[in-house]
């Protein structure tokens, strides 16, 4: 009889039975050997393990030579094994002595929960990262969404066996620890107890051999540099707003962030990925083994455009001219009461690229103590947290003129060579008159480049006039002035004197006599000192205003270097800017600050203002200068606050450009993988 054939579709059942239970078999075994290896592992040996976000190593800040000013170096840090501390028969007691020993180093200790230490408890301010995890914990525990700080700690008690005889504040103590290691646990996020231990205090953990306690190393930041801390900035805990912003990244909720400066405008080079790793101990707490399921990657290394011999020469010219002009006053009040200039600020420059090379604010502090001279630092009624450079508000007084003589120059309204008699007063406008500084006397018959030496107001009272207030405000914002910089770190944008601004913040009509005062830097006008630096390099440069700003280059892969970027352009011809840097330049040999530059060995151009505040106070003092006059390479602005004249701001310029002109030049380093421009 002959053998039938089998049918395909049977066929192909029969084979794949047995592949289908080899593959189940297979999934069980990987299950087993696998997936489930450290939890099997765990029951077999009494191990446990713990998987933790590491920090990547911060990149370092250095300056335009590559000289490091931010660098990170290695912490040692009390971190805690929440598996090997409860298996203990008094870990709140660990907690507590652990507490104790941290305090008494004069450390503290990492405790993020959102409840005040005395009775009646009551919960924090708490950003919004505190609210999701105090969200998070009473949704996991079932304890409801209105939960009192009372009842909270009432449930602290009880959960984490807190002893009665624990008075509030001990078992506050004790509570926000166990609390943090539990959220760690439950959410991750990672938790540090302590960071940055002396050697005293690691040898005095480590000999008390606290189950589950054991030293870390960590990473911390370190200031090279005394100077530039407006600048630099900080790193810190996340606050709400930062939270909103970095947890989208990936950032987890107990990372250190830029706050401010550098360290916060350039964040997302410096930051680097954070790893994971596992760490498996036995019940000792003693590790076992350590791996990373992923590496952690290192920050980018951040150039900056500032060159720190031109910053430190820049602070300390500052603060020696501010010490001096107050030496002076003191002396010649002769013992009666006497107001002294309180702060200012420089910015340098460099004229065609923008490249800020020092930006001094005084008075300073110094990044290294900060955290320790936070609360005297906040309340110095000088304010030496204010990054007066880019923040502050200040009337330009007669820097202002040069605004005012290129819209009369473009706009055709005075030509170089036009003459205007000096009559000292402007009375025809009924209850109201306007006078040069040098009135009752009179400047006479002068051109514009002779105005510009003298600073005569009336000289620019009738060009003003004449040019009108929409052309000066053209002008002037195609300076920047009253305009955003550029600059990466947080700016004020001051306030540019026009029409609109007048009637939406003073409700009035803008009249002739309001064109006068903002023709000579006065009215409504404020500006920061970098608004000032950087109209200045726009006057050297022949009009292409430049971006300023700090950032020279990013390191490592998808590095670059920052191109020089315009912002606008002055609507001037080439006449225009030599007329300007005429005038400019005989300021500074024939006028206001000749006792500093009249023989000077490189022809510096220059403008001083005096700005009034208020009847019962000290004039500002302005100062804008460039150099050389030709090909000029450097700009700048200094701004005293009571100062009272301008020229004695011209020391200031003179000790930045005897630096500058004498300095062996170097060249700027190019970092590796970068994509030039």
């Amino acid at each position: 009889m002959p053998t039938r054939s089998i049918r395909p579709l049977r066929a192909a059942i029969l084979t794949a039975i047995p592949l289908l239970l080899a593959g189940a078999l297979l999934a069980i075994l990987y299950g087993l050997q696998v997936v489930n290896a450290a939890a099997l592992q765990e029951e077999d040996h009494g191990t446990f393990t713990r998987t933790e976000t590491v920090s990547a190593s911060r990149g370092d800040i250095l300056d335009r030579y590559g000289r490091v000013l931010v660098t990170s170096e290695v912490s040692y840090d009390v971190a805690i094994s929440r598996s090997a501390l409860v298996a203990d028969e008094d870990p709140n007691g660990i907690l507590l002595e652990l507490i104790a020993l941290t305090e008494e180093a004069g450390l503290g200790h990492t405790d993020t929960l959102p409840v005040t230490r005395g009775v009646p408890y009551a919960y924090t301010e708490m950003s919004s990262g505190q609210r999701d995890r105090l969200a998070d914990y009473a949704a996991h525990f079932e304890l409801g969404e209105e939960l009192t700080a009372e009842e909270l700690m009432a449930w602290f008690r009880e959960h984490y066996a807190i002893p009665e005889e624990y008075s509030p504040e001990e078992a506050r103590l004790a509570a926000g620890v166990r609390w943090e290691l539990e959220m760690d646990t439950l959410f991750g996020g990672g938790y540090t107890f302590a960071s940055g231990l002396s050697q005293g205090l690691i040898a005095a953990v480590s000999e008390r051999c606290y189950p589950g306690v054991s030293i870390v190393t960590g990473s911390r930041r370190v200031y090279r540099t005394p100077y530039a801390a407006h600048l630099l900035g900080r790193v810190g805990p996340m606050n709400e707003e930062q939270w909103a912003k970095y947890k989208e990244l990936g950032y987890p909720l107990n990372a250190l962030v830029g706050q401010d400066g550098a360290e916060g405008a350039f964040e997302e080079y410096l930051h680097g990925t954070e790893g994971q790793r596992v760490t498996v101990r036995n019940t000792d707490g003693e590790i076992l083994s350590s791996y990373y399921t992923q590496e952690p990657q290192a920050g980018a290394d951040v150039t900056l455009t500032l060159d720190l011999s031109a910053q430190q020469v820049t602070e300390e010219a500052l603060a020696a001219e501010i010490a001096k002009i107050n030496a002076d006053r003191l002396k010649e009040a002769k013992g009666e009461e006497v107001q002294l200039a309180q702060g200012g600020a420089c910015v340098v420059v460099q004229v065609g690229t923008g490249d800020i090379l020092a930006s001094a604010s005084y008075p300073s502090y110094d990044l290294a103590s900060f955290q320790e001279r936070y609360a005297d630092l906040l309340a110095d009624p000088a304010r030496p947290m204010v990054n007066r450079a880019l923040q502050g508000r200040y009337a330009p007084g007669s820097t202002f003129k040069v605004v005012t003589a290129t819209a009369g120059l473009s706009e055709g309204v005075i030509t170089p060579l036009t003459t205007i008699y000096d009559r000292g007063i402007i009375d025809e406008y009924e209850g109201y008159s306007y006078t040069c500084w040098a009135y009752p006397g009179s400047h006479g018959t002068i051109n514009v480049m002779e105005a510009l030496q003298m600073s005569c107001n009336y000289f620019f009272y009738i060009t003003g006039r004449n040019v009108g207030i929409d052309a000066i405000d053209r002008y002037a914002k195609a300076y920047g002035l009253g305009q955003s910089t550029g600059i990466e770190l947080y700016e004020s944008t001051g306030i540019l004197a026009s029409r609109d601004y007048k009637e939406e913040n003073v409700g009035e009509s803008w009249y002739v006599g309001d064109t006068l005062q903002a023709a000579i830097g006065q009215s409504y006008h404020l500006f920061t000192p970098l608004q000032l630096a950087s109209y200045c390099a726009t006057i050297a440069g022949g009009g292409d205003r430049y971006a300023a700003h700090l950032l020279y280059s990013v390191s490592g892969p998808g590095g670059f270097l920052y191109p020089p970027t315009v912002l606008s352009t002055v609507e001037a011809d080439e006449e225009t800017f030599n007329t300007l840097h005429e005038g400019m330049y005989m300021a500074s040999r024939y006028g206001s600050a000749s006792y500093v530059f009249n023989s000077y060995s490189i022809p510096v151009c220059s403008k001083t203002g005096t700005a009034q505040v208020s009847e019962d106070t000290v004039n500002n003092a302005v100062f804008i200068a460039f150099a050389p006059k030709e090909d000029p390479e450097i700009a700048l602005a200094v701004v005293v606050e009571n100062g009272a004249n301008g020229y004695y701001l011209a020391e200031v310029a003179r000790d930045i450009f005897d630096w500058y002109f004498s300095r062996d030049p170097e060249a700027a380093p190019i970092p590796e993988n970068t994509i030039l421009p």
